[in-house]
């Protein structure tokens, strides 16, 4: 069965490392949607920064970000929200506080941090949104959040992150890495797998007709769930393992190869 339902991660997938969508990449998803193909995206972005993508592509579906906890169409409906206890994201900034963690987190698709500093300023040029950096205010902006995120210094540090907070917080929160020193902390049972099955769910499409394809380890619970899991070539050695097929790099139009290969 031809994928139907292509959903695919966007940093270091659909963007190539200077953050564009490639020209073949944009002719290959404009000739899929007018052959009846759902292609969207599922990144552990806020919707504001997702937002221009979609709209540069000229689609309007249902958008998954926050890595599952908002997905929302180009034209505002939204379509699932859920979003943090207010005390628990108290908790995990007091936690990162007290090591001297770079964390932030995102409160009606409002970025916000207590300082600016080297973390957030890659981010924010990364994402192409502003931030509110707010000092001791940050415990005000702690409700309707999906998703908080904590940048490391280096990998070695977003590691040992993974491992505190997976102890610490074990059944409250799961912390898994998008980026080398991106830390992402999301509500257990909220990931891009459950975002694709509402979306399956929302078009009537059946599991073998989902494709899902992305690079890093915030990816892999949807290409386990889906029939056609593809790995990027740049994807790390996690994802590879358990991707069914592996498609060119992020600069070499692996999006394009793998609708050619499974849209058609």
């Amino acid at each position: 069965m031809k994928a139907k339902l292509f959903v695919t991660d966007m940093d270091g997938t659909l963007l190539n490392s200077q953050n564009e969508i490639t020209d073949a990449v944009k002719k290959s998803v404009r000739r899929a949607v007018e052959n009846g193909v759902i292609f969207t995206i599922a990144t552990g972005r806020m919707y504001a920064s997702a937002l221009p993508y979609i709209q540069e592509l000229g689609i309007d579906v249902p958008v998954i970000t926050y890595n599952g906890a908002l997905i929302k169409y180009a034209s505002g409906k939204e379509v699932f929200a859920s979003y943090l206890d207010d005390g628990l994201v108290k908790k995990l900034v007091d936690y990162a506080n007290a090591r001297g963690l770079h964390i932030q987190l995102y409160s009606d698709d409002r970025l916000y941090y207590a300082e600016e500093n080297a973390s957030s300023k890659l981010y924010r040029c990364t994402a192409a949104v502003q931030g509110h950096p707010v000092g001791k205010n940050l415990y005000k902006y702690m409700k309707n959040v999906p998703k908080l995120l904590i940048i490391g210094k280096n990998p070695a540090e977003a590691d040992m992150a993974v491992r505190e907070i997976e102890a610490q917080f074990a059944g409250e929160i799961v912390a898994v890495k998008s980026t080398p020193i991106y830390v992402e902390l999301i509500k257990p049972g909220i990931n891009k797998a459950t975002a694709i099955a509402r979306l399956a769910g929302h078009y009537n499409i059946p599991q073998e007709a989902i494709l899902a394809i992305g690079d890093s380890n915030n990816d892999i619970t949807m290409l386990e769930a889906a029939n056609y899991g593809v790995a990027m070539g740049n994807a790390n050695d996690d994802v590879k393992k358990i991707a069914g097929y592996q498609v060119a790099d992020c600069d070499h139009d692996g999006v394009k190869e793998a609708i050619d290969r499974f849209c058609f």
